[in-house]
């Protein structure tokens, strides 16, 4: 259990850096906004009449997402995978003391 947690502290913590250091986040100061941001705030105004720098297109978060999802997906298998080992090797120990109690 220990493992499978320390899996999704650092996924967490993964996930809370690409956060962090997006520009979707970021905002001017109120001083510093260009007018399209001040229009943003006054009033509704359709994206295609936005500047490119302020559109926000929608592929970086889904990539993100899918980045997320992937990463956490193949920490559950690895963790998966080495719990079955231990498994296995497990059964194979006792099946080892089986045989050789067996023996006797």
């Amino acid at each position: 259990m220990t493992m499978l947690r320390r899996i999704f502290v650092t996924v967490a913590l993964l996930a809370g850096l690409a956060g962090g250091v997006s520009p979707v986040f970021a905002q001017a100061p109120a001083g510093q906004q260009n007018p399209a941001q001040r229009d943003q705030q006054e009033g509704f105004v359709p994206i295609d009449q936005l500047p490119p720098q302020d559109q926000l297109p929608a592929a970086p978060l889904l990539i993100g997402a899918y980045v997320f999802v992937l990463l956490a997906l193949f920490g559950y298998v690895f963790s998966v995978a080495r719990r079955l080992g231990a498994v296995q090797r497990e059964v194979q120990r006792l099946e080892g003391d089986i045989n050789r109690s067996a023996r006797r």
